[in-house]
C-alpha cells in the first residue's frame, strides 16, 4: 500500500496519453455545446419572413418572464386560449399566423393543460378554459397513468398522498434552462456512458497487450496494491467525465437560457410526476444519479476487461449493450422484468427512467428510483469490484 499513490498517478497518465481519450473527450464536448444550442439553430417564417431563432428567442423569452409568478388559473387559461385562438388553430406549429411569437410564450401553459388534461391537440385547441376541471382531469389523468403502469393499490396510495403536497393553483415560470438540462439528459448520460466504455475498456488488458505483465506482476507489493490504483484510476476518471459533461452543459445553458425559474414546479415539465420537487431540484437529481451511473459503469467495464481479457471485445460488447437497448422495451404489464430493465444505466439515465412511478417495497413502505437506485448501483459496484479482484488474484502469467 505503500507505493498506492504513485501506481495512481502513474495509471492516471497511462489512460491520459492515449489520443483517444482526448479526441473521445473532446468530440463529446462539442456535441454537448451542440445539443445545449440546437434549439436556436434555424430560423421560423412568419408571414413569409425569416427569423432566427435566436432573435426570436429573445422577444420569446421576455415575454415568458413577464408571466412568470402568475397561477395556473381561470384568468390565465382564459388568456392563453384567447391568444391561441387568434392564430386558428394549429397556425402557430406551421409558423405562419400573424401572431405566432406572441402565441408561442404561452405554449408552455398551452401543452401544460393538454397533458395534465390527456387532450388530443384538436380537442385542446377548442377547449373552453375551466380551472376547476383542468385540476379535476389532471387527477383522472393520473389515475389512468399509474394504472397504464401496473401499480399496486399501495402504490397509488403512496402518491395520492404525495399529490396532496403539491402546490396549486401551479405557478408559471420561465424555467428554459433547467428545461433544456433535463431534455438532454439522456443524451449526456449516453455520451457519458460511452466515453467511459471507450478510455477504460483496456485499463486491465495494456499489460497483457504489450507483454508487460510479467515485469508487473512479479512487483514487491504484488498484484492487490496494483488492482486498487487501477480500480481508483478508473472510478476517478468516470466520475471526472461525469462531473466535466455536467458542467459544461450548465455552463453553456446558464449563459445561453440563463438559470430562471429553478424553484418551478416539477409538473409544469412533467405533469404525471406527483412529488413536490422544482425543477431545479430534478436536474440535481437527474445529474446526480449520472454521477452514480458513471461509477458503476466504470467499474463494469473494467471487470469485464479483465474477464475477458481483450478491452476491443470489451468496448464492443458494453457498447453492442448500450446500443441494444436503445432499440429493446419490455412490456410494463411484464412489471418485475420491465422494472428490473429500466435500471440498467444506458435506460435509466433519462427524465423517464429517473421519474417513474413505480416504486420497490421497502419494509412496510416504498422507496421511489431516487431513493433505492443510488443503493443498487453502489451495491453492484463494489460486488464487481470484488469478483474482479478475485479474478485478477488468480491470474497467471502464460507462455510467450
Amino acid at each position: 500500500m505503500k507505493n498506492l499513490q504513485t501506481l495512481y498517478r502513474f495509471e492516471l497518465k497511462k489512460i491520459f496519453a492515449r489520443k483517444i481519450v482526448w479526441i473521445t473527450v473532446g468530440i463529446m464536448l462539442i456535441l454537448t455545446g451542440f445539443t445545449v444550442y440546437s434549439q436556436l439553430i434555424g430560423s421560423y417564417i412568419v408571414n413569409g419572413t425569416k427569423i432566427p431563432k435566436s432573435l426570436a428567442f429573445q422577444k420569446i423569452k421576455a415575454q415568458e418572464q413577464a408571466l412568470t409568478g402568475r397561477s395556473i388559473d381561470q384568468l390565465l387559461l382564459e388568456e392563453t386560449w384567447a391568444t391561441y385562438r387568434i392564430t386558428s388553430p394549429y397556425a402557430h406549429y406551421r409558423g405562419i399566423a400573424e401572431h405566432y411569437l406572441d402565441a408561442f410564450p404561452y405554449s408552455a401553459i398551452y401543452n401544460f393543460v393538454r397533458t395534465a388534461m390527456d387532450m388530443t391537440s384538436d380537442a385542446a385547441i377548442h377547449w373552453e378554459p375551466d380551472e376547476a376541471e383542468l385540476y379535476c382531469k389532471r387527477q383522472d389523468m393520473l389515475e389512468h397513468h399509474w394504472s397504464s403502469f401496473y401499480l399496486y393499490e399501495g402504490e397509488k396510495e403512496y402518491w395520492r398522498r404525495q399529490e396532496l403536497s403539491v402546490e396549486k393553483p401551479f405557478k408559471y415560470a420561465y424555467k428554459e434552462g433547467w428545461w433544456t438540462l433535463l431534455y438532454d439528459l439522456e443524451l449526456i448520460g449516453l455520451m457519458t456512458l460511452l466515453t467511459i466504455t471507450i478510455c477504460l475498456s483496456n485499463v486491465f488488458t495494456v499489460e497483457q497487450t504489450r507483454k508487460t505483465d510479467q515485469l508487473i506482476f512479479c512487483s514487491r507489493y504484488g498484484k492487490g496494491t496494483l488492482y486498487l490504483a487501477k480500480m481508483l484510476v478508473g472510478i476517478s476518471f468516470a466520475v471526472g467525465i461525469s462531473l466535466l459533461y455536467t458542467i459544461a452543459a450548465v455552463l453553456l445553458v446558464l449563459v445561453v437560457y440563463g438559470g430562471d425559474g429553478f424553484f418551478a414546479a416539477f409538473q409544469l415539465i412533467d405533469s404525471n410526476y406527483s412529488a413536490p420537487i422544482s425543477v431545479g431540484h430534478a436536474v440535481l437529481i437527474g445529474y446526480g444519479l449520472l454521477l452514480v451511473a458513471a461509477l458503476l459503469t466504470g467499474v463494469f467495464v473494467m471487470v469485464l476487461s479483465e474477464i475477458l481479457k481483450n478491452g476491443i471485445g470489451t468496448l464492443a460488447t458494453i457498447s453492442g449493450i448500450i446500443i441494444w437497448a436503445m432499440f429493446v422495451s419490455i412490456p410494463y404489464h411484464y412489471r418485475v422484468l420491465s422494472q428490473i430493465w429500466n435500471y440498467l444505466p444506458s435506460i435509466f439515465i433519462s427524465r423517464s427512467g429517473i421519474f417513474d412511478c413505480r416504486l420497490i417495497p421497502f419494509f412496510g413502505t416504498y422507496l421511489t428510483n431516487i431513493q433505492f437506485v443510488p443503493f443498487l448501483y453502489i451495491v453492484i459496484a463494489g460486488i464487481l469490484s470484488v469478483v474482479g479482484y478475485k479474478i485478477y488474484q488468480k491470474y497467471q502469467v502464460g507462455a510467450r
